[in-house]
């Protein structure tokens, strides 16, 4: 069953499941968090079917598993790579032997522990830093999965921007383009016929200075 260990100061208790078939392990490693003074909601289960119940109803913050459990191994329930599960999961067992930490960490545990009576005291700590790992590995991902979609999205952008290539007729005098179907049409039409480009007109300097000075010529003298 579930139990708070630690002061209340008003701050969420971190969420720990336990899955160990040992009594006396899984009361060792309670020990270390009431001992240690960390706000932690600690439920203990036995088997892999528990656990997934459990998990399922109410996912916790990091769930300690050993092993081999009386259904099955903690192997079964993990996910690779770690960060594509819902939290993060470490792996307990009796043997510290190189190739079963290497077939649990493959298997997408976030860490390994060997059972001892120091790893017992040490766990709060194993556990805290398990949860900053936990949380870089997720801002990596997050921060992946936002740079994927940036990319798609230029990507689309992209293919619905028109671009202009080849021999464009230009007459030389007026100006006006001659398009695939063999009409003439204003550079600015044919432009935005064939681009996601959008004209506004005004006068440039030089055509200013000019139309104004026709203007000026034009003005009837005073009387």
């Amino acid at each position: 069953m579930g139990k708070d260990t630690g002061k209340d100061t008003g701050k969420s208790p971190l969420r720990l499941l336990i899955v160990e078939d040992e009594a006396a392990h899984a009361a060792a490693i309670r020990r270390a968090f009431e001992t240690n003074g960390a706000e932690t909601r600690i439920e203990v289960v036995r088997t892999l079917q528990e656990f997934r119940r459990c998990s399922a109803d109410h996912p916790p913050d990091l769930a300690l598993l050993d092993l081999n459990l009386p259904d099955g191994r903690a192997v079964e329930v993990t996910t690779n790579p770690p960060e594509a599960g819902r939290f993060p999961v470490l792996v307990m067992t009796s043997y510290g032997n190189e190739q079963v930490a290497v077939e649990a960490i493959k298997a997408g545990a976030l860490d390994y522990v060997v059972k001892s009576a120091e790893a017992f005291v040490m766990m709060p700590r194993t556990v805290e830093r398990a949860l900053r790992e936990w949380k870089l590995l997720v801002e990596r991902r997050e921060a992946a999965a936002a740079q994927k979609q940036l990319i798609v999205q230029l990507e689309e952008a992209l293919s619905r921007v028109k671009t202009l290539s080849g021999l464009l007729p230009i007459c030389s005098s007026c100006k006006k383009i001659r398009d695939d179907h063999g009409y003439w049409s204003q550079v600015e039409n044919y432009i935005q016929g064939h681009t996601d480009a959008h004209f506004t007109h005004s006068y440039c300097p030089e055509c200013t200075e000019k139309y104004l000075s026709k203007l000026e010529g034009n003005t009837p003298p005073k009387t």
